[in-house]
């Protein structure tokens, strides 16, 4: 079975700027002061895909375009 995803616009490269501790939390480094630092992290992350994906020339990834 073939479980490799094609994703249009693939290749675009996507900017987000992290503290440090979000980027070591991203890494799995746990922050026990501060348990929701990754997750706010992975908030910010999907927040700029999102945008990224928006601005692009088709708007939306459709699913029949994903070769599963």
């Amino acid at each position: 079975m073939n479980s490799q995803v094609t994703i249009p616009q693939g290749e675009q490269k996507v900017t987000v700027e992290l503290t440090v501790k979000q980027a070591m939390a991203l890494t799995g480094l746990r922050f026990n002061q501060n348990p929701d630092l990754a997750a706010d992290a992975r908030r910010q992350l999907k927040k700029s895909l999102e945008r990224t994906l928006l601005h692009s020339d088709n708007n939306k990834v459709h699913y029949h375009e994903l070769n599963l």
